[in-house]
């Protein structure tokens, strides 16, 4: 069902990823990797190599031995702004739009364009799975209570103290839909450093899908399929007042 797109004045959003992970690659396609920097120069003009550590150890009786290793695992890219980056590795692909973030249609086609060059360089690949994940910070007036705020929150009985220093809190959920498949929402919530009179609550939504050996076009539709998915979760996890609050 289509639905019109959701845009705030004041959108809370400090990253947006949008994230492919394909079955490891070889170790010489890192070389490959070597030439996207020609394609991407001028937007993404720099580049830094990423590496997996493997630490190795032996005990015994005689000794004990310990090792590390640096294997290449790909390439990162930041724009010049460093509002905007993607990572080329042999396990897959991240596209990240930081804040500002402006809207669905930009973020989704600029990681559609470089995932098209990252798929160019590498050859064939075997799609594993694939993540949008939307990462906020919700500024509301402190003291106050988070029922004012969100409709998903750590409920405390009358018994006990209901200030929080902190608190962490993880859910994960099944999801379905028609358009992006059967997936799971992986909603972490916690405090923030904030501002005298204020706190700040860190709202990170993960939506992952399998994705095997889903072809492109496969794949893209049901990236735009979470665009309503993500507006859904959303909307329901805050209170209308939050919502006034970014509107």
């Amino acid at each position: 069902m289509a639905t019109l797109p959701l845009h705030f004045d004041n959108a809370p959003i400090r990253e947006a990823i949008i994230a492919i992970q394909v079955h490891n690659l070889p170790d010489s396609i890192v070389e490959e990797l070597s030439k996207l920097p020609q394609d991407v120069k001028d937007t993404y003009p720099k580049a830094t190599p990423m590496s997996l550590s493997r630490f190795v150890g032996e005990i015994s009786p005689q000794k004990t031995t310990a090792s590390a290793h640096q294997n290449p695992l790909g390439l990162q890219f930041n724009s010049a702004d460093s509002r905007q980056l993607f990572q080329a590795r042999l396990n897959g692909f991240s596209f990240h739009r930081l804040a500002p973030y402006e809207s669905w249609r930009p973020f989704r086609d600029e990681a559609f364009k470089l995932w098209g060059l990252y798929r160019k360089v590498v050859g064939p690949v075997k799609i594993v799975n694939f993540s949008v994940r939307y990462v906020n910070a919700l500024v509301v007036p402190a003291p106050g209570l988070l029922e004012d705020h969100l409709r998903v929150y750590p409920q405390l009985p009358p018994e006990i103290p209901q200030m929080l220093m902190n608190y962490y809190m993880r859910l994960d959920l099944p999801l379905k839909d028609e358009g992006a498949g059967d997936g799971v929402l992986t909603m972490t919530q916690t405090l923030l450093p904030s501002e005298p009179g204020t706190s700040s609550i860190l709202l990170d939504n993960l939506f992952t899908y399998a994705a095997l050996e889903d072809r492109d076009d496969t794949l893209w539709k049901r990236i735009d399929a979470v665009q309503v998915v993500k507006n859904r979760v959303f909307l329901a996890t805050l209170t209308p007042e939050m919502q006034r609050r970014i509107s």
